[in-house]
């Protein structure tokens, strides 16, 4: 199926990655996972114990991907979780109190939040890519029969996309919110009525204890608990994290999320796929030269592995001339970007191997994933500002003995 094909029949891929680059996460309560985590997690209430959550996460992505109604969702899932016992009201062996285990409304608030906040995400990755051209976003009105008060007051706010007040208040803001927000040029912000001087609605909060973690947090006016942060803006947020060298600090399912997002970004996969059209027969040329330099990080070194290598930058990038090569290779050219997400698992857990041919500035990792042999070449440019992935391949158990290797992790 082509591009133009799938355009209408499935949701674009910033949507599904954010959803399918989650890990599950059973859990016994919504309240045990912070919000931020619902950003790299999957979760539902109460599966801890059971074998669902990967069937219920299967569902989901489905409905997601194929723009799939509730009915499809009931009718894959409910027979599946009434086999596995994952439906009705049941006594928990823990506490002795009876709890509602699977039911239409359950299944109705998970594929509803599920969706809701993939698309939410999906549309702030896309508004950040053209806020250049379209820089505010306007507060429009729910689609719901019973609008909520407060959430009515909003409506018609208009603000630039950067404005903090949508790290709390871009929709959806609460359990079936329906609310949306447009995003529209300047031209259209003045003649809808934006006033530069006009600061954002004034944001109150009510105190919110969570009584499964303790945890105390404010909560703005108007917004359910749970759904006071932006998820596109989290997941954004946590590429950077990774980025500005915090990663040792992520866990490690942040992490991953972050690496998925990372190459399944429009920049790097264009990158990875040459659609520059550079052309390595014409490297000399000016014109080639600079197209060959635009690049785009890949992964990020962390602070011990960078001292390793005596390395002054963390950033690892990829660049269009390296990535025309790699496609150059016919056992490479039909390798997906999201095969670049194992740079970053090999930093973390390779064997590091100094290039004694090349010099100091070029190292090899290597590790088994799935049962085969990876490698990747990373060179630091000559005055030590940038990391560049030379090359990713598959190697052979014996590619480093020789001496021209020096195995320094």
């Amino acid at each position: 199926m082509s591009e133009s094909d799938q355009l209408f029949t499935e949701a674009p891929p910033e949507v599904t990655r954010y959803f399918d680059a989650k890990r599950s996460k059973p859990s016994v309560d919504w309240r045990d996972v912070a919000p931020y985590e619902h950003a790299v997690s999957f979760t539902v209430a109460r599966t801890a114990g059971y074998d669902v959550i990967d069937d219920i996460r299967a569902a989901a992505s489905d409905v997601i991907r194929n723009y799939g109604d509730f009915g499809q969702f009931v009718d894959d899932l409910e027979p599946v979780l009434r086999r596995k016992g994952w439906w009705g009201r049941k006594v928990d062996a823990a506490t002795g109190e009876a709890v509602q285990l699977g039911s239409l409304h359950r299944l109705r608030t998970i594929y509803w939040a599920n969706k809701s906040t993939a698309r939410a995400a999906g549309e702030w990755e896309r508004i950040q890519r053209t806020k250049r051209a379209l820089p505010f976003l306007m507060y429009g009105q729910s689609r719901a029969e019973n609008k909520r008060p407060l959430h009515l007051t909003w409506v018609g706010t208009i603000l630039l996309a950067d404005d903090p007040w949508w790290a709390t208040h871009y929709p959806p803001n609460g359990w079936l919110c329906q609310c949306r927000a447009e995003q529209i040029s300047r031209r259209e912000a003045m003649r809808r009525g934006y006033d530069p001087d006009a600061p954002a609605p004034e944001i109150e909060t009510f105190t919110w204890t969570n009584k499964r973690t303790g945890e105390v947090v404010e909560v703005p006016m108007g917004i359910d608990p749970g759904w006071q942060t932006n998820p596109g803006m989290t997941r954004a947020a946590n590429v950077q994290q990774l980025l500005s060298s915090r990663i040792e600090a992520m866990s490690e399912a942040a992490r991953d999320v972050a690496v998925k997002d990372i190459v399944g970004s429009r920049l790097f996969r264009a990158i990875q796929a040459n659609e520059f059209g550079y052309d390595p027969a014409r490297a000399g040329d000016r014109a080639m030269r600079e197209v060959g330099h635009i690049a785009t990080p890949v992964a990020a070194l962390p602070a011990d592995v960078a001292e390793l290598l005596g390395a002054e930058v963390t950033l690892v990038h990829f660049s269009v001339a390296d990535a025309a090569k790699h496609l150059g290779k016919p056992e490479r050219a039909a390798w997906e970007a999201d095969l670049y997400g194992m740079v970053q698992h090999l930093i973390l857990n390779g064997s590091i191997y100094r290039d004694m041919k090349r010099g100091a500035r070029n190292h090899n990792f290597v590790a088994e994933i799935e049962g085969k042999i990876w490698s990747i070449a990373l060179q630091q440019s000559a005055d030590r500002k940038f990391i560049f992935l030379k090359s990713m391949r598959r190697a052979r158990p014996d590619d480093y003995s020789s001496q021209a290797w020096q195995k320094v992790r």
